[in-house]
Parts: structure tokens; sequence; C-alpha cells
């Protein structure tokens, strides 16, 4: 699964990608020829990657279960940019584009988190939004106004306020208010925002966010995965739908042809990146089947090789990752039995707490584990007693680690 296609925007040919269980790949071709990008990883079910603006060489990975990593090396290596972020399912992240060390993540389960030192502290940054039940889709966009604004798609539009905290935006027009945005882009010309959503459609709006209307009648009631505008080649706007596929518009979303040829049929795409260089070729990464490219603006596709690994090789890697570095000279507290029950749904990135040969691996990071332990629990029949016997250990074992 690729969830994430990424150009570097200064190195013609140079791209990135996000996936699972490879974790991190790397492209110096032109998205012909991918190989695996992962050294540093202790996680590699990655959904979301992202190139710092402000120096391209910084990049960000966000996994399910292992938090965030880091690389300054053009992916290269990787390290855990953790910190005491307090919830490691990241499913959505964003760089200021004047400031690489300044980074907001979205947890699954709703919580977001705001670092300003590239991830070696964490600060919540839920201020302002509702709460919110069960998993969540997340959709983040900067603007290039100056200073920059941070827009963020959930039931509904926010834009963060430079005092601190949401402030809910886009209550005019049609269909908006209550719809989940999974993806939001910026008209390069400065005219509109757009919003795709998860089963209510394509939305624009003129006004940066306060009013919008309803685009495209034919993704009336449909799942808007990706949203794309080509800055070279405006208006061009690429738009990916779940079970429906890659579509294409030439004039702002009024009318729209279909970008399937050479795609697998009824196979999603997931990620999509236009090249900075090029703006006739275009990548898509896919839910099962890997990458495409295109080099004529998506009228044609044709797979990328992948250096196709066994699952059994990533999981010797990850098993093999050396244990983290300790700060501190206290003792190491034993393992207590419950936690046994903690492992039976994934693994640790720290070799002496896993138990569990797989890509999701949760680190022991410095946080409070109450509401986590509470999610573990779930299914694996923790009693109450053992829940807090399990946080004494972790919050024990995350200190002596420091």
């Amino acid at each position: 699964m690729i969830n994430q296609v990424v150009a570097h925007p200064t190195k013609p040919g140079l791209l990135f990608a996000a996936g699972r269980p490879q974790g991190a790949l790397k492209s110096t071709d032109g998205g012909q020829s991918w190989r695996p990008a992962r050294t540093g990883l202790k996680n590699t079910s990655a959904f979301h990657l992202a190139i710092a603006e402000s120096n391209p060489e910084v990049l960000y990975l966000a996994t399910f279960g292992g938090g965030i990593y880091r690389s300054t090396d053009g992916a290269e290596s990787w390290v855990e940019a953790n910190g005491n972020l307090g919830n490691t399912n990241i499913h959505a992240l964003a760089v200021d584009p004047t400031d690489a060390d300044r980074i907001i993540v979205a947890a699954s389960t709703g919580e977001l988190f705001r670092s300003v030192d590239g991830g070696r502290h964490w600060s919540a940054a839920s201020q302002g939004l509702p709460a919110v039940q069960g998993d969540i889709s997340a959709a983040f966009r900067f603007d290039h106004a100056r200073p920059p604004r941070l827009y963020l798609g959930l039931e509904g539009l926010y834009e963060w306020q430079t005092s601190g905290g949401w402030r809910s935006i886009g209550t005019g027009g049609t269909g908006l208010t209550a719809a989940v945005i999974t993806a939001l882009a910026f008209d390069p010309a400065g005219r509109s925002l757009y919003a795709g959503t998860r089963h209510d459609g394509l939305f624009a709006s003129t006004d940066r966010g306060a009013h919008w209307t309803p685009v495209a009648e034919s993704f009336h009631k449909q799942w808007i995965h990706a949203v794309l505008f080509d800055h070279a080649q405006a208006p061009n706007l690429y738009v990916s739908v779940i079970a429906s596929g890659l579509f294409k518009s030439g004039d702002r979303g009024a009318t729209w042809q279909p970008l399937s040829k050479g795609l697998p049929p009824q196979e999603d795409v997931l990620g999509l990146a236009i090249d900075p260089h090029d703006p006739t070729r275009l990548y898509a990464g896919t839910r099962g089947q890997g990458i495409f490219l295109s080099s004529d603006g998506g009228a044609g596709w044709r797979a990328a090789a992948i250096a196709q690994e066994p699952l059994t090789v990533i999981l010797d890697d990850l098993m093999a990752a050396p244990p983290p570095r300790r700060q501190s000279s206290a003792p190491l507290p034993p393992v207590p039995a419950s936690f046994e029950k903690c492992t039976k749904c994934h693994g640790w990135t720290d070799p002496y707490l896993t138990r569990k040969r797989t890509f999701w691996r949760v680190p022991p990071n410095a946080r409070e584990w109450q509401s986590t332990v509470a999610r573990m629990s779930v299914g694996n029949n923790v009693t109450p007693a053992e829940q807090e016997e399990i946080i004494r250990f972790l919050n024990a074992y995350s200190r002596a680690l420091q």
C-alpha cells in the first residue's frame, strides 16, 4: 500500500514514497525504479511523508503506532522524533513552509500535537476543536501567505490562530458544514481553496473557506481521497475518487476526464504527485499495486519497478534494531506478566519489550500512558488492575530511558 508520493522541489528525478509494510521508498531516476529507504526506521507502517520546503533535505515520516521519524539527509537515514508525543498512531502531518523544525500532526483518535524543535518535544494542539469519538480523517494545508496560515479539515474546516488554538470557518454556503474533509488544495492562482470529502464529493471556496459551493456533480456522494493542483500549468486539477478512479480537469472543475489508461482496474489511488520540474510527469501510489508513473499528464500510465522484499526481510531488519540509547543509569524495571497482553496486536520499537514480529510497532516514549493502555486493552482481556500495573511499568520504563 503506497499512501504518499512526494517529489523533491529542487532536485529533478528525486522522489520519495510512504507505504506499508515498506516504510519509506526512494527513487533517483524520476520514479522509474524505487528502493527501500528505511535505515533507522523501527516501524514501517507509514501513512504520510512530508518534505520541509525551507530545507528540502529534511523529511518527516508519520507511522501508525510508531509516531514520527525525521531525516536530515534525504531519507538515507531516519531517527525517532517522538519526544513526549502523547499518541503515536499518526495519520497526517504538515511542516511549516518557513521553518523545517515546526511541525504539526494528527493522531488517529483525534488528538493534535505541535513541535517547534523538529520533534524533540511536543505540546497538545487540539485547543478549540470539538471532541472526537472513534477514528478520524484529518487533512492539513498551509497556504503561502506571509506568514503562512494553517488549515485543518475534520468535520468542517478550521484555521490555526497565532495566539494558539483553532477557529472554525467554512460555515457558509452549501453542504460542507457537516462533511468530513479528507483533502485540501489551494489553486496556485490564489483564487480558490478546494476540499475533498468522505462521501460528500468536492467543494470549492473563493474566500479561503468562509463559503463553499459543490464542484462536479459527478462526484456527488463520493469519497475524494486526494486533490492536487498543477502549479506550473494551472488550472489543471487532479482528484482521486475512492472506488471510481483518477480524474483531471482543465477548467477548475467545470468538466472532467478520467485518467485510467494503464492503471489497474478498480485500484484506488492513495498518493498523487506532480513532478515540479516537468508537469507532464505524474506519480500515483495505489492501494495494492505499487507506484505508477505517467509522462503525458495522466493520459497513460505504466508501473514503476519497486525492489521486492519478502516481509520476512523487513521484519528481520526491524527485530534487529538496536535498543534505544539510555541517558539514565537507573536499572530497567522487570516486565510484568500482564504486559504480554499488550503485544497481541502490535510490537514495540524497543527490542527489550517486543514479543511480536510485525511492522506495526509502538515506541515506549515518555508520555501519559493512561489513554494508550486503555486502547491497547480493548479486546485483550486486560483487567483494570492489570491496566494500572502496565501503566506503572511503562511510566517507569520510559523514565529509565531518559
